[in-house]
C-alpha cells in the first residue's frame, strides 16, 4: 500500500510553493503597484476638483453619497441615466447566479442579502457542487474519448513520433480555438470586450479563479432582447461545462508530467547517492583491510623483537660445536655453561 507524500516530499515541495508565491508577489506588484497608484491620483484629483466646481457639496456629504451607491454602483448609474429599474435575481440573472454557485467560479458581482438566500446558496452549493462535478467528470471522459480518436489519426503515417506530435498539436489546438477563441471572438461582438479581454475572461473564468472584475451576460452591451439574452446566458453555461472539462484535463495532465518528473528527479538523486554512499563504503572497506594487514604486520614485527628480547642471551663461556650428521640425522650439540652442568639438545 502506497503511504502517501512523506515529510520528505512535501518540505521540498513547500519550499518550490513558497519561493513561487513569494515571486508571484513580487512580480504583481511590480506591474499593478505604480498604476494603481497614478489611478488614484488621478481620482484625487478629479474628486478635488468636483467639490472646487461644487460648492454646495462638502466633502462629508459626497462620502455619505459614494458609500450608499458602492453597493449598488450599477442601479446608481441606470437611474442617473434614467434607465428602466430592473432586478438581477429575475430567472436570467438567478440562473447565472446558481451557474457560479455550482461551478465554484463565484464571480462575487451578485450574493445574497437576507438571511433565507444565504441558507439556501449553502443547501444548492452542498448537493450542486458535487452533481455538477460529476457532469464535468462525465464530460471529461468524453473529451477524453474524442481526444484519443483524433490521437489516432494518420497526419504523418511514415514517422510515428511526429504523428504523434502532430496529433497532440491538433488537439491542443482544436481545444484552444473551441473554448477560448470563438468564445473571446463572441464575447468581443456581444460584451464590446476586446480579444486579449475575452481571452482573459476565458481562463479566469474556466480556471474557476472568478474574479468578476468580466462578467459575461450580464452588462449592459448584452443582446437586448429578452429571447436572445436568456438563450446567451444557457450557451454560455454550455461553454463553462465543456471549458471547466477540458480545461481540469489539461491541468491535470501537466500536473501529471510534473508529477512524473519529480518523482523521476527523485529516483536519479536517490540511486546517485547510492551509487556514492556504495563507492564510499567500497573505499572504507579497503582502507580497514589495508590497516587491518598492516596492523597484522606491525603486531607480529613487534612480537618478533618482543620474543628475541626475552630469549636467553649466550655468555663467553657458551660452547658451540661442530654439527653432526650421520643416517640423515643432524646432532646439534650445545653446551651450556649454567649451574655447573652440560645440556645437550637433539634435533
Amino acid at each position: 500500500m502506497d503511504p502517501g507524500p512523506t515529510w520528505k516530499k512535501m518540505l521540498p515541495l513547500s519550499i518550490i510553493v513558497i519561493i513561487f508565491l513569494c515571486t508571484g508577489a513580487l512580480v504583481f506588484s511590480a506591474l499593478e503597484g505604480d498604476p494603481e497608484l497614478e489611478r488614484r491620483q488621478v481620482l484625487r484629483e478629479y474628486l478635488n476638483r468636483f467639490l472646487r466646481n461644487h460648492t454646495c457639496i462638502d466633502s462629508d456629504e459626497l462620502h455619505e453619497l459614494l458609500s450608499e451607491v458602492d453597493t449598488e454602483i450599477n442601479f446608481a448609474l441606470r437611474m442617473i441615466r434614467n434607465k428602466t429599474i430592473y432586478t438581477q435575481w429575475d430567472f436570467s440573472g438567478s440562473f447565472s447566479f446558481v451557474i457560479t454557485v455550482v461551478t465554484t467560479i463565484g464571480y462575487g458581482n451578485l450574493a445574497p442579502r437576507t438571511g433565507l438566500g444565504k441558507v439556501a446558496v449553502v443547501v444548492f452549493a452542498f448537493i450542486g457542487i458535487p452533481i455538477t462535478m460529476i457532469m464535468i467528470s462525465y464530460i471529461g471522459q468524453v473529451l477524453t474519448r474524442l481526444s484519443k480518436r483524433v490521437n489516432k489519426c494518420n497526419l504523418c503515417s511514415s514517422k510515428p513520433m511526429v504523428n504523434k506530435v502532430l496529433n497532440i498539436v491538433l488537439i491542443i489546438t482544436l481545444g484552444i480555438t473551441m473554448l477560448f477563441g470563438i468564445p473571446a471572438f463572441i464575447f468581443n461582438q456581444v460584451e464590446k470586450w476586446d480579444f486579449l479581454e475575452g481571452l482573459y475572461y476565458c481562463f479566469v473564468t474556466l480556471s474557476t479563479i472568478g474574479f468578476g472584475d468580466y462578467i459575461a451576460a450580464i452588462s449592459e452591451n448584452r443582446l437586448s432582447d429578452r429571447g436572445a439574452g436568456d438563450v446567451y446566458r444557457v450557451v454560455t453555461y454550455v461553454w463553462i461545462l465543456f471549458g471547466l472539462s477540458y480545461l481540469s484535463l489539461v491541468i491535470s495532465y501537466i500536473t501529471e508530467v510534473f508529477i512524473k518528473k519529480a518523482e523521476k528527479m527523485e529516483n536519479f538523486t536517490k540511486n546517485k547517492f547510492e551509487n556514492e554512499i556504495n563507492k564510499l563504503q567500497d573505499e572504507i572497506t579497503k582502507t580497514k583491510r589495508t590497516v587491518q594487514q598492516k596492523a597484522s604486520t606491525v603486531k607480529t614485527s613487534v612480537n618478533r623483537k618482543m620474543r628475541d628480547s626475552h630469549s636467553p642471551k649466550l655468555t663467553r663461556g657458551d660452547a658451540l660445536d661442530q654439527k653432526d650428521t650421520k643416517n640423515g640425522v643432524q646432532l646439534l650439540r650445545v653446551t651450556f655453561m649454567s649451574e655447573g652442568r652440560d645440556n645437550t639438545v637433539c634435533s
